[in-house]
């Protein structure tokens, strides 16, 4: 290929790419309908940032160039509120730790991530995987102190009990389970598990509108979940300031979760009833396409 073909086919990729990333923000929040909500989905804020670098390199037209100074200057203000260096603080004894963790389906293979997640008080574990009768026996004494429940692929463990349990999701479209819990030092109170589907062109409205239902209820609510789905999604609007998002809390590192640390949907949420608030949270790598998000709780109460 010619350097002046090469050339004209990197000037097109960067402006197909800036204007992909203007309509992203353009349509963030305004999700209400699939064109919208796949380009929104599809276009994080790190994405876009990197598509009005590559214009302002390679473009010469002014006005482009300015639509990618924008481009970025928008994309850098997301990701000063994303990207946050804090200390890690120090953890009393009366906090909780919850987790959330997509193992990929993996789980029954990867033995070394399995005292792991015995650490946390609460852990949902979704597309957890299969598990022989061998092997769950061998992975209940690895997680000794916590009680499991298993929902198909999906798993709520606590250090304490599972009172009760119930399954809210529709299927093809999300899951969703509303557990009671009790653990010694805190109490009774409900952990809900999320799973929805990763398929942008899917609607969230539904699945966003009862997970808030099944959460309501208790201000000592925990939501872990793969989301799939920004938080700034429309339908997050009506949860606050019924929940708060864990993810925003203290951190050394990006707010957002992304399959192999690419930036395309972003995946795995921890929300808070207002009993709740972050200390701390953080995000491992143990092997999956997904981080496990990882948050220190403090009582409001």
């Amino acid at each position: 290929m010619k350097c002046g073909t090469w050339k004209a086919w990197v000037r097109a990729l960067a402006i197909a790419g800036l204007l992909l990333a203007w309509l992203g923000i353009i349509c963030r929040g305004r999700d209400s309908w699939v064109v919208p909500a796949v380009i929104y989905y599809a276009t994080p804020w790190l994405l876009r940032l990197l598509a009005g670098v590559l214009a302002v390199v390679v473009v010469k037209h002014w006005g482009l160039r300015l639509m990618a100074v924008t481009c970025i200057f928008v994309s850098l203000l997301e990701g000063w509120h994303s990207f946050r260096l804090d200390p890690p603080p120090a953890v009393p004894a009366s906090s909780l730790q919850a987790a959330i963790y997509n193992s990929g389906r993996s789980l029954e293979s990867t033995t070394e991530v399995w005292p792991v997640l015995a650490e946390t008080d609460v852990t949902a574990i979704v597309e957890a995987g299969e598990f022989t009768p061998v092997k769950w026996q061998d992975f209940s004494t690895a997680t000794a102190g916590m009680e499991w429940q298993r929902f198909g692929g999906t798993m709520l463990g606590v250090r304490g009990k599972i009172l009760s349990h119930e399954s809210l999701g529709v299927e093809d479209l999300y899951r969703c389970y509303r557990c009671r819990v009790s653990l010694p030092q805190h109490g009774e109170f409900t952990v809900v598990v999320v799973d929805i589907h990763s398929q942008p062109w899917l609607p969230r409205e539904k699945s966003m509108a009862s997970i808030l239902a099944a959460a309501k209820e208790d201000p000592k609510v925990i939501v872990l979940g793969d989301f799939n789905t920004p938080p700034e999604t429309k339908w997050c609007r009506d949860w606050h300031p019924t929940l708060t998002l864990a993810n925003n809390g203290s951190r050394r590192g990006f707010r957002e979760t992304w399959a192999y640390g690419a930036p395309l949907l972003t995946l795995d949420q921890i929300w808070l009833g207002i009993g709740w608030k972050a200390a701390w949270t953080e995000h491992l790598r143990h092997g999956s396409d997904h981080a496990r998000v990882r948050a220190v709780l403090d009582s409001t109460n």
